[in-house]
């Protein structure tokens, strides 16, 4: 099932680049924040971090559809039992946004809001289990499930430094719908700040 979404998504971003090369940007983009595990006890959150490739297809002036692959860095930290779990979550994650801009083409800035689904494909990380006996580490592609589906959504700034060429930072929050461990009903939480540039085509 997962390798099916990400090949859909994957078509889907090659489709709008052969379909309308005038309206397609590409760039950078990475972002930090901080993410959490829902439905733990004692939770904290741990510092996250993304970087990757964004793009952006706009056929209308106030419309576009945004695709994002990057590589994330996620998961949180908790305590229970007089133990501490930390778990670092490495995912591949494929955003896909429906975007609206506010202002018109003609403008320097450009603020947006933004809206999807986020796809995420565990890649690895660990989870380490301390207590006042002993501390373990094990790999946690052995507990959590490899794939999470989730909403993302947010605001920014597009600001154009050139001709079709625009400077991105937005603040967005990812919030996952799937149980990514069985049995927990945990869930990924994550907000953080994205910077980037795209470069029009």
């Amino acid at each position: 099932m997962k390798n099916i979404l990400l090949a859909l998504v994957i078509s889907s971003g090659l489709s709008l680049v052969a379909g309308a090369q005038s309206k397609f940007s590409l760039g950078p983009n990475a972002g930090v924040g901080a993410s959490w595990l829902d439905n733990t006890p004692n939770r904290k959150t741990k510092l996250a971090g993304n970087a990757g490739l964004s793009l952006v297809y706009s056929a209308a002036e106030h419309f576009g559809i945004g695709l994002d692959a990057k590589y994330s860095f996620e998961g949180g930290k908790y305590s229970a039992n007089g133990q501490t779990t930390t778990t670092d979550l490495n995912y591949f994650r494929v955003p896909l946004k429906a975007i609206y801009f506010f202002n018109s083409y003609g403008h320097k800035v450009r603020p947006k809001v933004f809206v999807g689904p986020s796809f995420g494909f565990l890649s690895g990380g660990q989870t380490k289990i301390e207590s006042p006996v002993v501390t373990q580490t094990v790999n946690s592609k052995d507990f959590y499930k490899s794939f999470d589906f989730g909403v993302t959504a947010g605001a920014g700034l597009n600001v154009r430094l050139v001709s079709n060429t625009w400077f991105n930072a937005d603040v967005n929050y990812l919030h996952g719908i799937t149980d990514i461990r069985p049995g927990t009903n945990q869930h990924n939480r994550n907000l953080g700040v994205n910077v980037g540039v795209n470069f029009g085509l």
